[in-house]
């Protein structure tokens, strides 16, 4: 018998015998397996379906959000753009007043920043007629950044406040010049007066 004959044989009788190239041993184990598709975990995904990266985000941020006593945070189930915190201050010239601040998140969040607004009229000096916020965490804003730290600046605002970099010019005058007076005249806009010509609305903590 031929080398090529013999080799012929054994290769046939393996075959036979195992019944295929690619399995091996007594019990004719495959060698090569093919990999079972796990099963998700009931529920794991339901809640990224459907939402986008940057309400995705909002979610996480929102989720680990740490809110002091003095703080709500107000949305509607459905929406991941727009919600509102509620602070009451605990202390300085607005202690025992109660500010909204809105909150619209832009479709890039968090590569850029979400815009910030204070619902009622207030006099501040870092914060407009308006309701425009200067809090240094949104400018120049950062994608590491999230609502939390967003907080902590409002909060910030109203335990010291810096005239020194005003929206409101008229109020940081007045509190450069004379801190007592400053004083008066927030009590006074939280009551209803007029402060520099200007009338405020009586703010709902003194209602």
């Amino acid at each position: 018998m031929s080398t090529s004959t013999s080799t012929a044989l054994t290769t046939t009788t393996a075959t036979a015998a195992g019944g295929s190239a690619y399995k091996a041993g007594s019990k004719n184990k495959a060698v090569f397996k093919r990999r079972k598709k796990k099963k998700p975990k009931e529920g794991a995904d339901s809640k990224s379906v459907g939402f986008t990266a940057a309400q995705l985000r909002v979610q996480r941020d929102l989720g680990d959000l740490d809110l002091p006593s003095n703080v709500k945070l107000i949305r509607q189930p459905t929406d991941w753009y727009n919600f509102s915190l509620t602070i009451k201050p605990t202390m300085g010239h607005w202690v025992n007043g109660s500010f909204t601040f809105v909150f619209t998140v832009p479709a890039k969040y968090p590569f850029d920043g979400p815009k910030v607004r204070c619902r009622e009229k207030i006099y501040h000096p870092n914060i407009d007629l308006e309701g425009k916020v200067c809090v240094n965490v949104l400018r120049p804003w950062k994608p590491t950044y999230s609502v939390q730290i967003i907080l902590f600046g409002l909060l910030f605002l109203f335990t010291h406040p810096n005239p020194n970099d005003p929206l409101n010019k008229a109020a940081a005058a007045d509190m450069r010049k004379d801190e007592t007076a400053f004083g008066r005249n927030v009590s006074k806009s939280l009551r209803g007066g007029y402060v520099n010509g200007v009338q405020f609305t009586r703010n709902a903590g003194f209602s």
